[in-house]
């Protein structure tokens, strides 16, 4: 089990297009859901949102995994 500071590092990637996109798709789906509770839209439209948030949620996930598993292996200065 890595250690706190081993598991942030390999999270935290900043110059990897890759941390972006997973902080995009996350960012992405936490607003369709906040539309979802604050407008209470009809059951169509709250039915497509919540699909394209939870495929945004899914996609978020499995990039954060990519990122984890190709975590930066350089040590800590």
């Amino acid at each position: 089990m890595p250690s706190l500071q081993e598991a942030v590092r390999r999270l935290w990637q900043p110059r990897k297009g890759l941390f972006w996109l997973a902080l995009g798709f996350n960012a992405l789906s936490s607003f369709m859901v906040g539309f979802i509770h604050l407008n209470d839209p009809p059951d169509g439209i709250r039915l497509v949102v919540s699909l394209f948030a939870l495929t945004n949620s899914l996609i978020g996930w499995w990039l954060t995994v990519r990122l984890w598993r190709d975590g930066d292996p350089r040590p800590l200065p």
